[in-house]
Order: C-alpha cells, then sequence, then structure tokens
C-alpha cells in the first residue's frame, strides 16, 4: 500500500473517529468517511492490548496486504480508519481477509437506499 494512501496524522484519524460513520463485527471496527479527492485512504490501528510491537506490526502489515490487494472492493474516494480488535488475534491470513472483506460487503449494503 502506498503512503499517499495512508492515514497518519493523529488529528485526522480523532476528526475521521468522531465525525465518520462506524460498522464493526466481532474481529474489526471500520469508521469511513466521503472526502473530496478520489482516492481513498486507510489508517490502521491496534491497541497495545493486542501484544508487543513485533506482534502489532506484523498485523499492520497483513492487513496493508489485504488491502493492497482488494483495493478495488472499497469504495473510492472515502477515507477508511480499520480497528483490529483483540479477538481476532491468532486468525490466519485467509481468515482475517475474509473477516474484512465481508465487513465491507456489509458498508456497501448500508449505503444502499431502499
Amino acid at each position: 500500500m502506498n503512503k499517499e494512501l495512508r492515514i497518519k496524522n493523529k488529528l485526522e484519524f480523532e476528526e475521521l473517529i468522531k465525525t465518520g460513520k462506524k460498522i464493526s463485527n466481532k474481529f474489526f471496527v471500520i469508521y469511513y468517511k466521503e472526502r473530496k479527492n478520489n482516492n481513498s485512504r486507510f489508517g490502521i490501528s491496534l491497541s497495545k492490548k493486542f501484544g508487543i510491537a513485533v506482534i502489532r506490526n506484523k498485523y499492520k502489515r497483513i492487513l496493508r496486504e489485504i488491502i493492497r490487494n482488494n483495493q478495488k472492493k472499497f469504495k473510492s474516494s472515502y477515507d477508511y480508519i480499520i480497528i483490529m480488535k483483540k479477538t481476532s488475534e491468532g486468525l490466519s491470513y485467509n481468515l482475517i481477509e475474509q473477516n474484512l472483506l465481508s465487513l465491507v460487503n456489509q458498508e456497501e449494503l448500508w449505503k444502499r437506499k431502499w
């Protein structure tokens, strides 16, 4: 995932969490908000409860790779913050990918007007 597609600024994280919409499941919480630019940006967060820095960084790399491989499944022109919950620790790459993408697909259903 390119560095231009990352949200790293603490103020942007806080603003997106306060003003964005939220969806969650057992393993992830996703905050998202529409932006004016065409490209999507992503922020990834894991709490210190998850483990030492080495473990947190491993899961961040896994999430970045999942996002990079499935970027077309995320709606463009949105900012996303993905928070990984402690319950997802120990899951395989495929299960992490499956749970994250099912939540993203659920997000698309929520945006649809009935």
